[in-house]
């Protein structure tokens, strides 16, 4: 998966999950928050997590000291998923 634009796929999950959820997205910037500005449930959330643990084939949570406030941005999920590529490709 080296190479993969975790960003961009990232963006498309994000879009994939709101359209099925029916939100409404702004346009998307890096700071912001998935619940308090892009307006996610906790149901959206984790949907969202489950997709992008699929689609990366890695679970940020293995790592102990991964939280779910390390997420709560649009860069802040991508920091994580980076992180794991990253670990998992070593």
């Amino acid at each position: 998966m080296i190479g993969i634009d975790v960003k961009e796929n990232i963006d498309k999950v994000i879009k994939e999950v709101a359209t099925t959820q029916k939100i409404k997205l702004p346009v998307l910037q890096d700071h912001l928050e998935i619940v308090d500005d892009l307006g996610f449930t906790s149901f959206s959330v984790g949907l969202l997590i489950t997709k992008l643990e699929d689609l990366f084939n890695v679970d940020p949570f293995e790592d102990e000291e991964v939280m779910i406030d390390d997420m709560r941005t649009i860069k802040g999920i991508c920091a994580v998923y980076t992180n794991c590529i990253e670990k998992n490709n070593l």
